[in-house]
């Protein structure tokens, strides 16, 4: 395939289109799985999943790598936030949350990111970005308004704790797991939080082994195969050949993706409200973005004054 996309193959985008594409179906399928397993019970069953694809396909990897006292407090913090909090919480919030509305919550992560690191590590931000920031929580009101009045169920604050624990998990990563591959970074994190959710997982109220569809276990074990296992390897590969500025702007897609999959499975329809909320929403986010990656630019080419006193 020799065709190319801003000089780059674009089998890489499509890459990248693949993953946008499981990932904002994923919103659906959760939905679906919550009718019969219990949000802690996805959480679980899809880690051991993963965990076991991950140390089947890259065993001499992880298995040739020992240097792990150093990285032991970074894991645990990036496991318990990232993956037990995380992968427990999504699931929580499509009890009750609709996809379409969790997918679009969701999408403010990038914005959650960049107001950590502003609040925490002193980053500096352009007005451009705080203007885009509060607009795009405007949209996250329109999205969450139902018949004229802005309503926060439980399923809404467990995706917003999905979205904080992500942007926290994100900072954790790139701050203090340097010195560890995304393969290996993958796997032990995903370990460390299937081992705390064994710790934290009621097992007197565990119920999965009752009757449930082969199908629906088929879903399960496809869906964390490909969604945590393969799509994350195609991404990290795709980001070191593109970078990360243009395949940030392609996970402003998921929504849309949700929307579109959740009316052909679930016959979800989207509001006007909704449909609204969602463009002021992925406006905002690609926009804040792009002007707090110019302000980044624009501070290093700021020349420095070589005759300071």
């Amino acid at each position: 395939m020799k065709e190319k996309v801003n000089g780059k193959p674009v089998y890489l985008y499509m890459g990248l289109l693949f993953c946008v594409i499981c990932w904002g179906s994923n919103f659906i399928f959760g939905a679906i799985l919550v009718h019969y397993f219990k949000p802690m019970e996805i959480a679980f069953l899809r880690l051991i999943f993963i965990t076991l694809f991950l140390l089947i396909v890259f065993y001499k990897s992880i298995r040739q790598f020992s240097s792990l006292k150093s990285m032991v407090i970074p894991l645990l913090f990036i496991g318990f936030i990232g993956v037990t909090l995380n992968h427990w919480s999504f699931y929580a919030s499509l009890t009750t949350a609709s996809p379409v509305t969790a997918a679009l919550i969701l999408a403010t992560a990038p914005i959650c990111t960049s107001l950590i690191n502003s609040v925490v590590f002193k980053e500096r931000k352009s007005p451009f970005f705080w203007m885009w920031s509060l607009f795009s929580f405007f949209g996250v009101l329109l999205v969450i308004m139902k018949k004229g009045a802005i309503v926060i169920g439980m399923g809404e604050g467990y995706i917003f704790l999905t979205m904080l624990t992500f942007s926290v998990f994100m900072i954790l990563v790139e701050r203090y797991a340097r010195h560890l591959s995304s393969i290996l970074l993958t796997f032990y994190s995903t370990m460390v939080g299937l081992i705390l959710m064994t710790v934290f997982l009621p097992f007197s109220d565990v119920t999965f082994l009752r009757s449930v569809p082969f199908s629906i276990w088929m879903l399960l074990f496809f869906t964390a195969i490909i969604m945590h296992g393969i799509c994350p390897l195609i991404w990290n590969h795709c980001i070191s050949e593109i970078g990360s500025t243009n395949t940030s702007l392609l996970l402003n897609i998921e929504p849309f993706v949700a929307m579109v999959v959740g009316y052909i499975v679930l016959k979800e329809s989207v509001s006007t409200m909704q449909m609204i909320g969602a463009i002021t929403i992925l406006i905002s986010v690609t926009m804040a973005l792009h002007s707090n990656r110019m302000g980044q630019r624009d501070r290093h080419l700021v020349p420095t004054n070589s005759n300071t006193l």
